[in-house]
């Protein structure tokens, strides 16, 4: 279910809401609000068949008889304009903190609360495809097009150690533990254990023919294989962890990271854009036809895809017992794993959500559109 439901603020605003499932032709309403008077929720009516169920200050939820389905709409509580004024391609947020970057190679660090932009991290020659925080808090992971991963330190914006070895551009990167050690991938097809402290490369974990588009570390309750030669002194947590890479070619790929061997390696018919592990035993990957899939790391196999959209999956990040999915048509959406609970979020328009983020406690979003969108979503 689908909504632009910015304009409902309004006495007499309308909206169009639609339902689909998934190979069958959408249904289509409207809605529209006949109340402004002000500290007053807006009373809103539905047509055809679309019933409202509830209403707060920053939701909607509706329901339709047939098909029988029910969704619920979260409003940004903020929405932070300007910190960047283009794309946002990545993001992370703490309690207290935000780094982000745009299509203008803006690598910057800000208030989450108000969205002040404290530092503007320079360094990097050419675009940045990925920052993220370190479990510190204290300190930031940026990677991009220059084939060079940085680490900066957030309360002085300067960066100590530089990681060069890819010889095309770095695409994502995951923190193992506490930060001694990180994993980047790149489109020179290859995935690098790096010890942070020395700025070396460890180890290449993997060399695949085309790009890897994402990658993902967490320890898993699976075999993930025995290394044939002691393990480098300067690595540090890599036990039991499985490193899960997304390519551009379409397959998913399992490798014991202290191991390097490979667990797993499952096809798709179109490319990888993002994964994250749920739980020790499963991971959810996005891939560019639209389809978000469950995957079993005991069973080397899918157990559920969902195939909502043909819009391609451009960010995941797991929240609670699922996931939220961002796409190329501005749909952000929440798919649950134990329940039939449906959440959208608004605000994006038909605009792209590249990258999202979630601190415990909101769920922060970027987008083509160069906003930063922050939401605050009980379960």
């Amino acid at each position: 279910m689908r909504s632009n439901s910015s304009d409902l603020k309004e006495k007499d605003g309308t909206a169009w809401v639609s339902c689909k499932e998934y190979g069958k032709n959408s249904i289509h309403g409207k809605l529209t609000s006949v109340d402004s008077s002000e500290n007053v929720l807006h009373t809103i009516q539905a047509s055809d068949s679309f019933k409202v169920e509830n209403i707060t200050p920053v939701s909607l939820c509706l329901s339709h008889e047939d098909p029988n389905c029910k969704c619920e709409f979260f409003a940004p509580n903020k929405i932070f304009s300007r910190i960047h004024q283009k794309s946002v391609v990545s993001l992370d947020v703490t309690a207290e903190l935000g780094v982000s970057v745009c299509s203008e190679n803006k690598l910057l660090i800000w208030n989450a609360a108000t969205g002040t932009v404290l530092r503007n991290l320079e360094g990097h020659v050419w675009d940045v495809y990925y920052c993220s925080f370190f479990p510190s808090g204290m300190v930031v992971l940026s990677a991009g097009a220059d084939m060079q991963t940085k680490i900066w330190a957030a309360d002085t914006g300067q960066c100590p150690r530089t990681l060069t070895g890819h010889t095309e551009a770095v695409t994502d990167a995951a923190v193992i533990d506490r930060g001694k050690n990180i994993v980047t991938v790149s489109k020179d097809g290859s995935a690098r254990l790096w010890d942070c402290g020395s700025a070396s490369c460890l180890h290449v974990l993997t060399k695949e023919n085309g790009h890897i588009n994402c990658c993902a570390v967490a320890p898993v309750d699976i075999d993930v294989g025995v290394p044939e030669n002691p393990s480098n002194e300067k690595e540090v947590g890599t036990e039991g962890k499985l490193l899960l890479l997304g390519s551009e070619s379409g397959f998913l790929k399992g490798v014991g990271l202290q191991s390097h061997q490979q667990i797993f390696k499952h096809q798709c018919e179109s490319a990888v854009n993002c994964c994250c592990f749920i739980s020790s035993n499963s991971v959810a990957f996005g891939t560019q036809d639209g389809k978000v899939w469950l995957f079993d790391l005991r069973a080397r196999q899918p157990v559920t895809i969902w195939e909502e959209s043909t819009s391609p999956v451009l960010c995941l990040i797991p929240v609670k017992n699922g996931v939220f999915c961002g796409r190329g048509d501005g749909t952000c959406s929440y798919i649950p794993f134990l329940s039939d609970k449906c959440i959208q979020l608004t605000g994006p328009g038909f605009d792209p959500v590249y990258c999202m983020s979630y601190n415990g406690s909101s769920i922060y979003t970027g987008c083509r559109d160069g906003l930063i969108r922050k939401y605050d979503i009980k379960f």
